[in-house]
């Protein structure tokens, strides 16, 4: 009798509707008075959705810790001078225990956990303009250090520790994790043969640039820009880092691509991406979608109204339930008249949802 009570706790812990939120992203809409953002957790099939931060600042860049127990995060502050002010923040898995790391009239953003989860990245932009500096912060004491400057954005560590892939920029560089020996991670394309001769192509971007799991590949998007700098559509790649080859994915060529990230299999991407096209829009209705390479499928994950962007993933089961904070129902997003009704899945080469 108590094994069977024992087996039937654990099972319940399995199906528990808040042990498998895996998902971290931010939930944008665009008000009178300017974009709004704020921070939601979901699991990876896009159920138990769950809005975390609601605040009048703007969130953005939100990462796990390495255990799935913490959400490091920057918010934008009251302008300094004229100047944008953002600093990090950390809180709960929950959204509770919330607090600021960094205090300082600076662009603080793009916070990102290191290995073990007792230290973090983050950059800065004092000057507003292109040069960033990388910083590492200890989240319990607060000492800050800065490690290297330049044009650096998205700094992802490969998984051993010893490499460091970044956007330099437009392009994706490699350094090593002592920040020396920078160089490029490919050549400058040549333009696509399959571009239409009516689109008047200004430049291309590489960006996102992310480690496999196995530390073999690079994932990266690479999108397409219009002679007036508008965008036009993304494609992702592989590198393999050994052959020093480029996969293209069979990934639907009208889209922009915000963000991608691995899963654990190595095989699974999960990515925010907007329908963008030859519509040449700047602003469009970015939802985040899971992308499974082998099988070239596409699984939508939030039908969310406006802009939904900035992905990260973690693995293992979570504890996320809600404490004082609003939970967002499938049934309410798909009674909104805003948001779309669809099932939430593509079919091969992610046919429009």
């Amino acid at each position: 009798m108590k094994n069977r009570i024992v087996f039937t706790c654990v099972i319940f812990l399995l199906l528990s509707p808040f042990a498998h939120a895996k998902i971290v992203f931010v939930g944008g809409r665009m008000p009178e008075k300017g974009i709004e953002s704020d921070i939601y957790v979901m699991d990876d099939d896009g159920s138990n959705l769950q809005k975390i931060t609601n605040t009048p600042e703007r969130e953005s860049n939100p990462s796990w810790s390495p255990d799935g127990k913490r959400i490091a995060f920057s918010r934008e502050r009251p302008p300094h001078n004229g100047r944008q002010v953002m600093n990090i923040f950390m809180m709960d898995a929950d959204g509770s225990n919330e607090r600021r790391l960094t205090n300082r009239h600076a662009l603080d953003s793009y916070p990102r956990f290191l290995s073990g989860g007792k230290r973090l990245c983050f950059l800065t932009n004092v000057a507003g303009e292109g040069e960033t500096a990388l910083h590492i912060i200890d989240p319990e004491s607060g000492d800050v250090k800065q490690k290297v400057d330049g044009f650096i954005a998205a700094p992802d560590w490969s998984p051993d520790g010893q490499h460091i892939v970044y956007e330099d920029r437009g392009d994706i560089y490699t350094m090593g994790s002592n920040f020396r020996n920078r160089e490029p991670l490919l050549p400058w394309p040549l333009r696509d043969k399959n571009i239409p001769d009516h689109i008047n192509i200004g430049f291309f971007e590489r960006g996102h640039g992310q480690w496999s799991p196995d530390g073999r590949r690079v994932l990266y998007t690479e999108t397409t820009y219009s002679d007036q700098g508008l965008p036009v559509f993304s494609n992702i790649f592989l590198h393999d880092m050994r052959l020093n080859t480029q996969e293209k994915l069979p990934f639907h060529k009208d889209w922009r691509v915000h963000k991608v990230k691995w899963m654990a299999d190595g095989k699974t991407i999960v990515l925010a991406a907007d329908e963008v096209g030859i519509k040449h829009r700047r602003h469009g209705n970015y939802n985040i979608y899971r992308y499974h390479i082998p099988s070239d499928t596409m699984t939508q994950l939030t039908h969310l109204p406006g802009r939904n962007y900035s992905p990260d993933w973690v693995e293992g089961p979570l504890d996320v339930s809600s404490k004082e904070k609003r939970i967002t129902l499938w049934g309410e997003i798909k009674n909104d008249p805003a948001a779309k009704t669809e099932n939430g899945k593509t079919g091969k080469n992610g046919a429009k949802p």
